[in-house]
Formats: C-alpha cells, structure tokens, sequence
C-alpha cells in the first residue's frame, strides 16, 4: 500500500507565542472575511489587548480589508465551529470568543462578512436572521453556514431559490438538496416546497442536507486539523 506524502504548510506567524503572546496581555487573532456567496476572499491577523471587544477588533481590521475583496457597510462578525455559527455584538469582549483560549489562531479564526441590507427586513438583524447550515444525510454538520432574513408566510420552495441564487449552486447540483427542519421535539423533517416556514412558529435555524463534498473529510475530521509545530 501507497502512503500519500506528508504535506507541510509553514506560515511565518506575526508574533512569538510566549512572552509576546499569550502569556503577555496582548493576544493574537486571525480573521477571515468572506464575500456574500460565502467564499473565503480574504484574511488579515492582528494583536490586541486582551481586554478588547468585538467593536475595538472591527476598528483594527476595517483598515486591512481590500477593494478587490467588495466588503462594503457594517460587518457582521462570528465564529463557525463543526459547521455552526456563533454570532457576536460589537459590545461583546474578545475573552468571550472560543479562538481566544486556543493556540492554533489560524484554525480557530473568527469569520467577518458584510452584513446586506435584507438583513435589516424585519428589524434586529440577528434576531431576524435564519442560520443555514449544511448537513451530510446522517445529520453531522460541515463547512460554512450562511444567514438569510426571515420573511413572514414564506413557502420552503421559496426560501430555497434564494439559497441557492446566494450560493451560485448549479441547478443540476441543487436539486439534490433538501431543506431540513430539526426540531427538539419533532426531530429531523424534511420541508417540501409547499410547506410554509413559520406555519409551527419560526425556526432560527435550518439545514441544507445534501452529499459531504469531501466525504473522507467528514469522516476523519478530527484528524485534519491543520499541524502546530511547537
């Protein structure tokens, strides 16, 4: 049997971990900025005072974002752990994200996107937002989630033509896809077209169920993180 060769990525860090690091009061943050089709556009790493807050962090990194990447207006700031997004206010402290107690700040980085208008249809934008997240047919979450507004009467065939127009998915591909409700009490169920959203009360949260693009990674993705020489 054929072992694939080992592949090392080495990334000059911007601090040493140590006395200018972690064990000092200033800690160290990668970000990465995505676009409005959830593609990873962009990444910019920076220190700060331990006791900052998520509006002192958007402060820092506005001046790293660049024109090509076309993040525009406020940014909407989070962190994605096993495929589940966690949604942070400005006025929230940095010691309150996860990243902050974990080594590996180019893993466990925290994501920023411009929030779009739509975000604002009903009001508070985070209490209005529906999180979608993807799903392999045996429910284990993965990849990147997205959020999109919540619109009173919405059919499921409706709100899924705007996933898939927000994530440029071609129609052959999506068609497979199915839209997910999972529910404490009713468990996993599967919307069809017709079915109004919020006809049992609104969910916060739905599933895109469809094909792991990678499925070995699904299996084995606690073995996948990315290496920490130390």
């Amino acid at each position: 049997k054929v072992k694939k060769p080992l592949s090392v990525h080495v990334v000059e860090m911007p601090f040493r971990p140590g006395a200018e690091g972690y064990e000092s009061k200033d800690w160290a943050f990668c970000v990465r900025f995505f676009d409005s089709a959830v593609r990873e556009v962009g990444s910019a790493t920076l220190i700060l005072d331990s006791n900052s807050t998520v509006e002192e962090l958007l402060a820092a990194v506005s001046p790293k974002i660049q024109p090509e990447w076309n993040i525009n207006g406020p940014l909407r700031v989070m962190e994605v752990i096993d495929g589940i997004a966690t949604l942070y206010r400005p006025s929230d402290s940095l010691r309150s994200l996860q990243c902050s107690s974990k080594l590996n700040l180019l893993y466990h980085s925290i994501r920023m996107e411009a929030k779009e208008e739509a975000d604002s249809v009903l009001g508070g934008p985070m209490e209005n937002l529906i999180e979608v997240y993807h799903c392999d047919r045996s429910g284990q979450a993965f990849g990147q989630p997205f959020f999109l507004p919540a619109v009173p009467g919405e059919r499921a065939g409706s709100f899924k033509s705007r996933c898939e127009e927000k994530l440029g998915v071609p129609e052959n591909e999506f068609k497979t896809w199915r839209l997910v409700r999972i529910g404490q009490r009713s468990g996993r169920q599967h919307l069809k077209d017709e079915e109004v959203l919020d006809e049992n009360g609104l969910e916060n949260r739905l599933c895109l169920e469809h094909a792991h693009p990678n499925p070995s990674s699904s299996r084995l993705s606690r073995y996948n993180k990315p290496l920490t020489i130390k």
